[in-house]
């Protein structure tokens, strides 16, 4: 359970970083290219990937994941900015409900009555915790979680896919790091043409984009080690870690950064907590 904890505890520590990039001024894209190159260092120097070649079967579905990583990432800190940490954290969790429907169709698993019971209640989770209301300005601010519950569900079943039919126990630990070289890059390529590149030598860019980097390696170092290690099943761990990921975000977004839920979005979270518990039951 202690791998679990520090994998929900990383992924909610990602949120806190983003809203104080947007407190500190941090240039963001920037921040996130330093970030993936450094998360894919990071793995390099903890687990030696390169050793054994990097099988062409690989650069295919590494190049469209990173391509998703950087843009839901993206997306990720844009949202917790505007929409506050605990709807984002919610929206981007959630996101278990789509895989978790994507095996019933397509790999044809099958939830129990009570499983069934806590995919809809999460449905329903969803919308009301990602509620925003605030100033005119924030009005909208539900489109951006909205997507991260789309994207992150893309993320979660691409990788599933490639898990089932691609990787093998000497390519699982160089998978990742590749998926962040690629996004590193692409980001990377992204502010060349844009002729924003010299940002990336800004103080701030590069302090925050390695912390960031640190700490989006621990979230997936933890949540590999978790799957392997922690005692539980593959269908207890996500549940498990998403739950703790919105208690703590919750927390964080309260008690660090003074966000102020409304009736709706205690409602939402509630019920995706309750929803989340149904399917671990389950």
């Amino acid at each position: 359970m202690a791998l679990v904890t520090l994998a929900a505890l990383c992924m909610a520590l990602l949120y806190l970083i983003f809203k104080v990039f947007e407190r500190r001024e941090v240039p963001l894209l920037p921040a996130i290219v330093v970030n993936y190159f450094t998360a894919a260092l990071c793995g390099a120097m903890v687990t030696s990937p390169w050793s054994g070649g990097i099988p062409s079967t690989l650069l295919a579905p590494a190049a469209g994941l990173g391509l998703l990583f950087i843009t839901i990432f993206y997306l990720t800190a844009l949202s917790t900015q505007r929409a506050g940490v605990a709807a984002t954290s919610v929206a981007g969790k959630m996101s278990l409900v789509l895989t978790v429907l994507f095996t019933v169709i397509f790999m044809h698993e099958r939830p129990t009555e009570m499983g069934w019971a806590g995919i809809v209640l999460a449905l329903i989770a969803v919308p009301l915790a990602s509620c925003t209301i605030g100033a005119p300005g924030a009005r909208g601010a539900w489109v951006l979680p909205t997507l991260l519950f789309f994207g992150n569900a893309a993320i979660d079943i691409s990788l599933n896919l490639v898990q089932r039919n691609l990787l093998e126990p000497r390519t699982e630990a160089m998978f990742p790091m590749l998926v962040f070289a690629v996004a590193g890059l692409l980001g990377l390529a992204y502010l060349l043409l844009r002729s924003q590149h010299a940002a990336l030598a800004h103080p701030k860019a590069l302090v925050g984009g390695l912390v960031l980097g640190a700490v989006n390696y621990a979230s997936l170092y933890f949540l590999v080690a978790a799957l392997a290690r922690s005692g539980f099943g593959t269908s207890s761990v996500f549940p498990l870690m998403n739950i703790g990921v919105i208690l703590f975000s919750t927390a964080i977004g309260l008690f660090l950064l003074r966000d102020r839920l409304s009736r709706v979005q205690w409602t939402g979270i509630a019920l995706a907590v309750l929803a989340m518990v149904m399917i671990l039951r389950a």
